[in-house]
């Protein structure tokens, strides 16, 4: 397995240990801990349907070898809601951004041109023999010496 890459308990997703939850059982005390600690420790998506199949099939209680608490799976259920509702309204904010300088342009009356677009990538840059720069200084020095 690649470093830093771990599995989700619930569909068994291969990922960068930060796009998952961490839950812990903690060594000594075998408390449950979110996100920090050391001891045991399995990864979920932070997905709807992964959190339900593991909350309906018992699978962090069977990889912590605990039993896992009703208000563990309500704080992951809140934090699931938490951050599909910040998700929303970046797209939201992203989209009415977009959609503002789309109608300061119309107003302004500015278009885009697909053609003008094309022919500014198109266009080469300045070429060496264009600009007096001392690698091309340096190369003509070396010819006239041969």
């Amino acid at each position: 397995m690649p470093q830093n890459y771990r599995r989700c308990v619930s569909c068994r997703k291969l990922n960068h240990r930060s796009s998952f939850w961490r839950i812990v059982r903690v060594f000594p005390s075998h408390q449950l801990q979110l996100d920090q600690g050391m001891g045991r420790s399995v990864y979920l998506c932070p997905e709807a349907s992964c959190l339900k199949l593991a909350q309906k099939k018992d699978r962090l209680g069977r990889s912590l070898k605990l039993t896992v608490p009703e208000s563990l799976y309500q704080t992951l259920w809140l934090r699931l809601t938490q951050s599909e509702a910040q998700m929303q309204s970046q797209s939201n904010g992203l989209r009415e951004g977009l959609e503002a300088g789309l109608e300061l342009r119309f107003e302004a009356g500015l278009e885009i041109e697909a053609n003008a677009v094309s022919e500014a990538v198109a266009e080469p840059s300045a070429s060496a023999n264009d600009r007096p720069d001392s690698v091309s200084a340096r190369s003509k020095d070396r010819q006239e010496c041969n």
